[in-house]
């Protein structure tokens, strides 16, 4: 993808907003234009603390990896380069890792609302539904949801490189959930407000003017972007902030916003937090199966009866040799 078709899949609030920013100021709400301004919101207190209960509640169990269920420990993870190589949280054994507190920074365990309820409603907040469905346009689906123990540490970038699971690429936002109470000392998230805003010739050419990264991208192109992002940063005058949220706290960034994991100044912090990627849900990648033109088909086609489906030879033979077993144990059962 070029950065004018990114551009050009902007949502409709930010478009108006770099064009017709009057307009814009008369349709949203000051939170969207806020955002559209920094690239970042922060909400106080919004999320229910009964709901953060409930998850805390869900994943007490997930630590000790000794007493994870079978099920659990299918959880797939990424990070570094070994949790990458180990795919699954069972397999952290094998690093030698029996606790994900002893596990280091970078850890993510990936798409938790699939196993917990608690975690799929935390991710369907009230507020974050209400913002992101005033930003898109429409109602927001949730692409996937990342927890962390610790600090992710993770080097300077915008998600819109890496979350592209979507068809309009520009349709993208985060919220950023902490699940306790944040240290300076934990490595917390740092950010560049106005970071967004690039000009079509400020993104970074990942191969052949294209503006995504893959995980086969030569190492040199991949080194390259970090220190990019941080000439962009010095040469546009933006300033860093660091989050230190409360528990119950919520932070909504754009796509496109600079943004990163800091140090860990004391290794033994944790830094428990729950970060959801949203687009519009027209445009989620489980839509296009359902595409039609411009529309929406959500029939399913049609199918026999299971009495009326043809079977196999082989299906048949196990059938007929249940029904006869069937009748000579009745003729057993007469006999007796």
């Amino acid at each position: 993808m070029l950065p004018s078709h990114y551009l050009s899949s902007l949502t409709l609030a930010e478009r108006l907003y770099r064009q017709q920013p009057e307009l814009a100021r008369q349709i949203y709400s000051a939170e969207v234009l806020q955002f559209l301004q920094d690239g970042v919101i922060i909400f106080p207190q919004v999320i229910d603390p009964d709901l953060l209960d409930r998850v805390d509640a869900d994943l007490a169990d997930l630590p000790a990896l000794a007493r994870t269920s079978l099920l659990h420990g299918m959880i797939s993870i990424d990070g570094n380069a070994d949790h990458y190589e180990a795919r699954v949280l069972r397999n952290l054994s094998k690093l030698g890792v029996t606790d994900l507190r002893q596990a280091g920074p970078g850890l993510k365990l990936n798409d938790l609302h699939r196993y917990f309820d608690s975690a799929r409603d935390l991710a369907f907040s009230t507020p974050i539904i209400r913002f992101l469905d005033e930003l898109f346009g429409s109602a927001p689906a949730l692409i996937q949801s990342l927890t962390f123990w610790k600090s992710s540490e993770q080097s300077l970038h915008q998600d819109f490189s890496y979350v592209h699971h979507h068809s309009r690429l520009g349709h993208l936002a985060a919220a950023w959930i902490p699940l306790e109470d944040i240290s300076d000392k934990a490595g917390p998230l740092v950010y560049y407000k106005g970071s967004h805003l690039l000009a079509e010739h400020q993104f970074y050419n990942w191969d052949q003017g294209g503006i995504l990264a893959s995980r086969n991208i030569d190492p040199q192109t991949a080194a390259g972007y970090g220190q990019y992002l941080d000439a962009l940063i010095n040469h546009q005058g933006w300033t860093p902030s660091i989050y230190l949220p409360r528990r119950g706290d919520l932070l909504i960034w754009h796509g496109a916003l600079i943004h990163g994991g800091t140090a860990m100044a004391d290794p033994a912090r944790t830094r428990r937090s729950y970060v959801c990627h949203y687009t519009a849900a027209a445009h989620h990648k489980a839509m296009a199966r359902h595409r039609v033109g411009e529309g929406y088909d959500f029939s399913e086609p049609p199918s026999l009866p299971e009495t009326m489906r043809p079977r196999s030879l082989p299906t048949r033979l196990v059938s007929a040799a249940g029904r006869r077993l069937k009748r000579l144990l009745q003729r057993g059962l007469t006999h007796a």
